[in-house]
C-alpha cells in the first residue's frame, strides 16, 4: 500500500461550471472528521440498516477508522459548496493498482456531475499508470449503475459487497 506523491496530471481540478455554482476541493484534514462521520451516514447508513443481518448496526467508530485510513490516501478532498463540507472523495495509488477509491457526496451535492467528474479522473489515471481500479460498493447502493457505465465491472461477490474492478 506504497503512496505515490500527486503529480499534476492526478490532481482533480473542478471545471469552471462547477466552481461558478459554487463547489470547490480541498485536501481533508483532521479536523474534518465529523463532518466526514455525519455525511457517510447520511449516505449510507440505510444501505447498512437494509442489511443489518450481515452489518449488525451503525458504528460511527468504523467510519472515523475509514476517515483516519483515507488520511494516508494519495488523495482525500472535501468537496465544499459555497464553504460548507458537501462530500468526500478518495483513492490512493500503490505499487500496483488504485485502491480505497470513495465518493460520498451530501443530497445538495449530487446530481451536478461530481461523482462522473471523479470516475472520469480514476479511469483517467488508471490508463495513464496502467494500473487497475478498485473499489467496494454495497449492492443495493445504486451507485454501482454509475460505476458499471464508466466501464467497472464486478470481480468479486463477497457477502452484501461487490468489488468492482476497471482494467485499460
Amino acid at each position: 500500500m506504497i503512496s505515490q506523491e500527486l503529480m499534476p496530471s492526478q490532481e482533480l481540478v473542478l471545471p469552471q461550471e462547477l466552481t461558478a455554482k459554487g463547489f470547490s476541493l480541498s485536501v481533508a484534514e483532521l479536523s474534518d472528521v465529523q463532518d466526514f462521520v455525519h455525511i457517510t451516514r447520511l449516505g449510507l447508513k440505510k444501505y447498512v440498516d437494509a442489511d443489518s443481518e450481515f452489518f449488525g448496526q451503525w458504528d460511527d467508530k468504523l467510519v472515523v477508522e475509514d476517515f483516519n485510513h483515507k488520511m494516508n490516501h494519495t488523495s482525500f478532498q472535501k468537496l465544499l459548496l459555497h464553504g460548507e463540507i458537501a462530500g468526500f472523495m478518495a483513492y490512493d495509488i500503490r505499487d500496483n493498482e488504485i485502491g480505497g477509491i470513495s465518493i460520498n457526496l451530501a443530497e445538495k451535492a449530487r446530481n451536478n456531475g461530481i461523482g462522473s467528474l471523479y470516475l472520469t479522473h480514476i479511469v483517467r489515471l488508471s490508463k495513464q499508470s496502467a494500473k487497475p481500479a478498485f473499489l467496494k460498493v454495497m449492492k443495493t447502493n445504486p451507485a454501482r449503475l454509475l460505476y458499471e457505465r464508466f466501464g467497472f465491472t464486478v470481480c468479486d461477490d463477497a457477502g452484501p459487497l461487490y468489488t468492482m474492478t476497471y482494467s485499460s
